[in-house]
């Protein structure tokens, strides 16, 4: 932390250079006593990061070297403080505003409410003001801790409640008390997905299809002995339940067979990849109505980026909105490499591919009992493959 400070408050320039003397470039930088930072190498150009006491002199040996820089990004409190240095009305007034919110920041202004879904908000709300958590309190006079066992206890029908500071808002969590509903179950055991039935075990029921024989998704496999099993649960409001089941006996048994997975995949011998490097910075601002001004990082410090922007409200009341927001822009870095491969290499990878997509959908207790791995075309510079893939494995479930 106290080293990204450092270097915030230093400055650094991003470069780019070009030219034909590039090693040469690079050692007359070292012997200068420069030093560079994220640095990335191509045949013909070189990116990097430099501190700004070290530009002067990096012109010095890019000159020597016949070398071209190229600023591609500034970052910085001493660019932050270039921009600013004009706007001192600008500057005034955000202090004032800052200073604003900074007092307003300390009281509670909104109180929210989440996961209610019979009990209403007002109603969680009055009782929530009833103990003290309410607008334009104090927020350290509040203890929030005990005002949620209040409120649970409070409340019948909540079964857990907590209180949470969110800047100047108070959310409160809620969690009801769940009634049972109606719920049908019926009672035929059903083929999870299309299979070749090796193995039927039938403990209770009547089995609907025999070994030997293919079954599609969803096909009854072994029938309940009374058709249908039936769970009702009677509400009356907040009274206990009465219960009631109209009995039948459910399928039971086991039905094994064979079942076959296929993914297939193509891979290209020569592309372009774009993959996150992990490095990434974030940029801080304000919005004023319409008007955004941002006091660091204006633009992406990285030739490639994928850009985030959220705001961030500081006020809110009702249907009143302060008119400033905190704005904070996340650049995440990209890298766009060109990629050639060999034919076995870009086998493997297709391979590799198709079967991380069977590995999602094959079940962990699955016998496997064949494994392929089929050749489809090689034409255009793609390669194209499929893995096929046989299992042994239980094929019946409880219809939902």
């Amino acid at each position: 932390m106290f080293a990204k400070l450092t270097r915030y408050y230093k400055g650094r320039v991003y470069i780019k250079a070009k030219g034909d003397k590039v090693p040469d470039f690079i050692n007359k930088a070292l012997q200068a006593e420069i030093t560079f930072f994220n640095v990335k190498r191509a045949p013909d150009s070189f990116t990097a990061e430099i501190n700004i006491e070290d530009f002067n002199r990096l012109r010095k040996a890019a000159r020597d070297a016949e070398i071209k820089i190229k600023i591609r990004a500034k970052y910085g409190f001493p660019f932050v403080a270039v921009r600013w240095r004009k706007r001192k009305g600008l500057i005034l007034g955000l202090f004032i505003i800052f200073t604003t919110l900074t007092i307003l920041s300390q009281f509670v202004l909104s109180v929210s409410v989440e996961g209610n879904n019979r009990v209403s908000s007002e109603m969680i709300v009055a009782e929530a003001e009833k103990l003290g958590v309410k607008q334009w309190k104090y927020k350290n006079q509040l203890d929030l801790d005990e005002a949620s066992k209040q409120l649970q206890e409070n409340l019948s029908d909540i079964v857990w409640a907590t209180m949470e500071e969110r800047g100047t808002n108070i959310r409160i969590r809620v969690v009801e008390k769940t009634l049972p509903e109606k719920v049908i179950y019926k009672g035929d055991l059903i083929a999870a997905k299309d299979g070749y039935v090796e193995e039927i075990i039938v403990i209770q029921g009547q089995t609907a299809v025999k070994e030997g024989q293919l079954v599609e998704a969803g096909q009854v496999l072994i029938k309940a002995a009374g058709g249908m099993v039936e769970y009702s649960f009677d509400m009356d409001d907040k009274k206990d339940s009465k219960e009631s089941i109209v009995s039948a006996p459910a399928a039971k048994g086991f039905v094994r067979g064979k079942v076959w997975y296929s993914a297939e995949n193509k891979v290209l011998l020569e592309e372009d990849i774009t993959e996150k490097t992990g490095r990434s910075v974030n940029g801080w601002g304000i919005k004023i109505r319409d008007r955004v001004i941002m006091i660091t990082n204006q633009n992406s410090p990285y030739a490639e980026a994928d850009k985030e922007t959220q705001s961030y409200k500081l006020l809110s009341w009702r249907n009143w909105d302060f008119p400033v927001e905190i704005i904070k822009t996340h650049y995440e870095q990209k890298e766009t490499t060109h990629v050639q491969r060999k034919v076995a290499e870009a086998r493997e990878h297709a391979e590799k591919q198709a079967r991380e997509e069977l590995q999602k959908v094959i079940p962990q207790n699955a016998k496997i009992l064949q494994d392929k791995v089929r050749i489809l075309t090689n034409l255009g510079g793609t390669e194209i493959l499929r893995v096929e893939v046989e299992t042994f494995e239980e094929l019946a479930v409880y219809k939902e």
